[in-house]
């Protein structure tokens, strides 16, 4: 694979772009995704989670890539978001399996897993 961390950038970037082309509709959007993952009832991080499960059984790779950067800035460890593949693969299947790997690249380029570990 290549560099995950790019293409997730270059994802973003034009999803962004075309958040801004649309204005006040735009600015909207923007306001309410920044208020959903303010800490609430449910703390920021868990809601990162939250959504990287979510994205992994719809398949979206950009989100998956976006939620499992936003959840460890968020201070979601290894062992969280390994945790919350495995529900996803409970809930999800093979399909969420297949899915679950663009996380496991993720986090062996960002060093959070042995690469040459099998």
């Amino acid at each position: 694979m290549g560099d995950l961390r790019e293409e997730y950038n270059q994802i973003s970037d034009n999803f962004w772009e075309l958040i801004d082309w649309q204005g006040e509709q735009g600015e909207q959007y923007q306001a309410h995704y920044k208020k959903t993952y303010e800490p609430g009832v449910l703390d920021t991080k868990t809601k990162r989670l939250m959504a990287m499960g979510a994205a992994i059984v719809m398949g979206c790779k950009g989100c998956i890539l976006g939620q499992t950067q936003k959840a460890i800035d968020a201070g979601a460890t290894r062992d969280e978001i390994m945790e919350t593949c495995s529900v996803m693969l409970s809930l999800g299947g093979t399909m969420a399996g297949s899915k679950i790997s663009i996380v496991m690249e993720l986090l062996k380029e960002i060093g959070m897993i042995d690469a040459d570990k099998k």
